[in-house]
């Protein structure tokens, strides 16, 4: 009996310790391939995503070798690159004047006759037919490029007409160089495409890189009436100043520095004192506030010293 009461007193006791019971070891998780993963867990995971510093130089180093060889490729194929190019484009041009984009009518405004036909001839590429291959400032820069155009304007009207208006330059002297007469405008560029026979009604300006530097005087001359009837030629003297030269043959010499100003001053001499209509051989300007004169030797009675002070 005692030895039954210390058993059971033994199995009372909480200090005793307690037997544990083995679990069962859990049934070996299925193989799920990790794509199936992925998606059973809603989506990659921070963890999925974590790219060692090896696998980052590793992923660079493929993109900079596939764009070597991208590069090397184009490089190596640039010389038919274009021909494949070009023959698409013929293609697509092609079709779309198929399918009624063809280039129809060309309408030219502001010029008439030989001028018109020859912005006509540049407008369309060679090679092309359609409407849709003519963008519109490539069509402007190819008629700007014509020597006598100042400005162009160009309309696609949709399904095949296509509209220009130009705006010539405007001539604005003659210039002559080394013999050579050419018509220039205001910024003194030669239009090659007109003849100086036919514009012998304006001023001659003469001499090396006269045609640049004529502007402000050619300006001025605009708003002086008694001087620009009387005009014969603007004459460039050592690139620096220029000559008067006057249909009675008289010579005015200008200054360097404010010419403007001094052909200004010998408009109102004309107008107060008729002095241009006196026979003078030589008028010097350059000295600023006077005025020396030489009257023509043939209608004076023989030579003449300069006169100051007139």
């Amino acid at each position: 009996m005692a030895a039954m009461r210390s058993r059971r007193g033994s199995r009372q006791n909480p200090e005793a310790p307690r037997r544990t019971r083995r679990k069962a070891p859990p049934p070996p998780p299925m193989s799920v391939p990790r794509l199936a993963q992925i998606k059973l867990n809603g989506g990659l995971q921070g963890e999925d995503v974590k790219v060692s510093g090896r696998s980052l130089a590793m992923g660079l180093a493929a993109m900079v070798m596939f764009t070597g060889v991208a590069i090397a490729g184009a490089t190596w194929l640039g010389s038919s690159l274009f021909d494949v190019r070009e023959a698409f484009a013929r293609a697509a041009d092609g079709a779309a004047a198929n399918m009624g984009f063809a280039v129809g009518e060309i309408e030219v405004a502001g010029v008439a006759g030989a001028r018109a036909q020859e912005v006509r001839a540049i407008v369309i590429p060679e090679g092309r037919r359609s409407i849709l291959a003519l963008d519109p400032q490539d069509v402007r820069a190819r008629v700007e490029s014509l020597d006598w155009v100042a400005d162009a304007q160009v309309r696609r009207l949709w399904p095949s007409k296509l509209q220009i208006q130009v705006e010539r330059r405007q001539a604005f002297a003659r210039w002559q160089e080394d013999g050579v007469v050419s018509v220039i405008d205001y910024n003194g560029e030669r239009l090659l495409a007109e003849r100086a026979a036919d514009h012998m009604n304006l001023p001659l300006v003469v001499g090396a890189g006269a045609g640049p530097a004529a502007e402000p005087l050619l300006i001025a001359l605009e708003n002086l009436p008694e001087l620009r009837s009387r005009l014969q030629a603007l004459v460039r003297v050592g690139d620096r100043r220029w000559n008067l030269e006057l249909q009675s043959g008289a010579l005015v010499a200008l200054p360097e520095e404010g010419a403007p100003e001094a052909l200004a001053a010998l408009e109102n001499l004309q107008a107060r004192h008729a002095l241009l209509d006196r026979p003078l051989a030589q008028l010097d300007l350059r000295a600023p506030g006077r005025l020396a004169v030489r009257i023509h030797p043939d209608l004076a009675g023989g030579a003449r010293p300069m006169l100051g002070g007139a």
